[in-house]
């Protein structure tokens, strides 16, 4: 749906632009009553159970506090700055490098480095545009909806041969991880990946994944970060980075791919909607 036609809807009833919504990405009506794959059970949760917490921990700079509150400080990035709107930015006190993004929404993120630079007028205008956008008008997903908009300055994450890190995306369900996507080189030739626990790529995409990746020496400590943030959701995906052994929290999604991924094989949505107990 063209992110116009979603602004307007987004003012009609929840439950009823979902289905709606469902219906015109996969073709098939919406089951909340008895929801069992999935993208139902995680659109269910989105309309059914989802509060203050899931919005909090939806801001990239709110997050951080839930990141603390679970002893978990250290893997936090550098926050360098705060600021309302991108005209605070006063771009002589920055590091040579380092990442701008809004906290509510994704998108607009400028990572800029030696080998990587923009105009600081782009960025300005951008940044401002996108403080404009309210990003659960833009994509339906409503946990976006009551976060204050803000500009972001951190630390860039600097992963030997890439211009971005390789992003490791762990699944969780009450708590326990069971599987995680890999994505690496996002802005050149994207490459990624389903593995296990085992470290066993899953045969569960429709088209083929074209990703091969090596274990992390330190993989069963990020589990065990993984699983202490997602303690507190029936379902949620911990975003974590892998630089020279050292984890970082990036972030936690609560409605991949908008709740309705149609990437997966039909059997791993029913086996993943299995997994998520209402």
């Amino acid at each position: 749906m063209k992110s116009k036609i979603k602004r307007i809807l987004f003012h009609l009833p929840k439950e009823s632009i979902t289905k709606l919504r469902y219906y015109y990405v996969t073709g098939k009506k919406l089951n909340l009553k008895e929801p069992k794959d999935f993208n139902q059970k995680v659109l269910y949760l989105m309309l059914k159970e989802f509060g203050e917490k899931q919005t909090k921990c939806s801001d990239k700079y709110l997050v951080r506090e839930y990141v603390k509150e679970k002893g978990l400080e250290d893997i936090l990035t550098k926050l360098y700055y705060k600021y309302n709107n991108a005209n605070e930015i006063n771009f002589e006190k920055l590091p040579d490098e380092y990442v701008l993004k809004p906290n509510h929404g994704c998108g607009n993120i400028f990572v800029v480095t030696k080998h990587n630079t923009y105009s600081r007028e782009d960025i300005i205008k951008s940044l401002n545009n996108a403080l404009l956008k309210n990003y659960a008008k833009e994509t339906l997903e409503y946990q976006y909806n009551n976060i204050k908009p803000c500009i972001l300055c951190e630390q860039y994450l600097k992963e030997e041969n890439r211009e971005t890190p390789t992003d490791y995306k762990i699944s969780c369900f009450n708590g326990k991880a069971k599987f995680i996507l890999v994505i690496a080189d996002r802005n050149t030739e994207m490459k990624k990946a389903y593995y296990d626990l085992d470290w066993q790529k899953m045969d569960c995409t429709i088209k083929p994944q074209n990703g091969n990746f090596e274990k992390p020496k330190n993989f069963e400590k990020m589990i065990e970060i993984a699983e202490k943030l997602s303690e507190d959701f029936k379902f949620v995906r911990v975003d974590l980075y892998n630089i020279n052994g050292n984890i970082y929290f990036g972030e936690l999604t609560f409605t991949p791919r908008g709740g309705i991924n149609t990437t997966i094989k039909q059997e791993y949505l029913d086996k993943w909607g299995e997994l998520i107990k209402l």
